[in-house]
């Protein structure tokens, strides 16, 4: 089956897979032939664009993707997705994911990456995911603002919901109550991406809040300074992650019913070079 481009966060892999494909289809098919298609590309050019080794300006994406067969649908979105892997800041990529992700609400359920992203988009899905674990919950968004003591507005969690189904984090059960599809949600440790930093963001933003409305028994914040070799930055690393991975295995499986929603951040910085 030919590569959809409304599956890809990377025009690079789409290239990668669509050059596959039509090599796989048509023997004569060839990186030169695709660059005399252009008008504007050599087979080099494009070699190196794969590489990542050259980026690609708005007219010779739009000559690609046209020689490439993508219709204007496509090749809107295909334009965004370029410009969005070479975007300079979050500012910019945001932009065109944005434009993005009103394209793939017309093809919904196609893009899973697009999708994690909104449920990342703030901290607001995962706090009531994990709250949809509990034997009470009510997903009628006044009590769901109410049980997280009103840290989120209603159109807040009315709209973290709609995208916690969606996207199927929150699936009906036999008895028609939505309940996570997994016990636990985790991204990729090494995840450089826009979603995981706007979700981190939203957490020291929600922790700025806390600090002043929460009393200091229900609460801990700690912060050390200290001098770490850089050879020892991967032991600290390592030792952040295992102590995590014991955070969640105190996680409750049982008496659900005293259970309570809680956030845990951790964080690791160098102030100095």
């Amino acid at each position: 089956m030919e590569p959809s481009i409304y599956k890809y966060l990377d025009y690079r892999q789409f290239l990668r897979d669509t050059f596959s494909y039509k090599r796989k289809v048509s023997a004569a098919f060839s990186l030169e032939m695709l660059g005399r298609r252009t008008g504007c590309l050599t087979k080099s050019h494009i070699s190196l664009i794969i590489s990542g080794k050259r980026g690609l300006t708005t007219h010779r994406a739009v000559a690609l993707g046209r020689a490439l067969g993508l219709g204007d649908k496509e090749l809107s979105y295909y334009q965004h997705l370029v410009q969005f892997n070479q975007a300079k800041d979050d500012s910019e990529r945001e932009q065109h994911l944005a434009a993005m992700m009103v394209q793939m609400g017309r093809k919904h359920g196609s893009n899973l990456s697009l999708d994690s992203y909104r449920a990342l988009e703030d901290w607001h899905c995962l706090a009531i995911r994990e709250l949809a674990r509990t034997p009470n919950f009510d997903p009628n968004p006044v009590a769901i603002s109410a049980r997280l003591k009103g840290l989120l507005t209603l159109t807040e969690a009315r709209r973290a919901l709609k995208i916690l189904i969606e996207t199927g984090l929150l699936i009906p059960n036999a008895n028609g109550k939505l309940e996570p599809a997994t016990d636990t949600a985790r991204s990729s440790d090494e995840v450089n991406s826009l979603a995981i930093r706007r979700y981190h963001k939203s957490c020291l933003e929600l922790g700025k809040r806390i600090i002043e409305q929460e009393p200091v028994e229900d609460r801990e914040f700690g912060s050390i300074n200290l001098l770490i070799n850089k050879a020892d930055r991967p032991k600290l690393k390592e030792l952040i992650k295992n102590f995590r991975e014991q955070i969640l295995s105190i996680a409750a499986n049982d008496n659900l019913d005293e259970a309570q929603v809680t956030q845990v951040n951790i964080q690791m910085f160098h102030l100095s070079d």
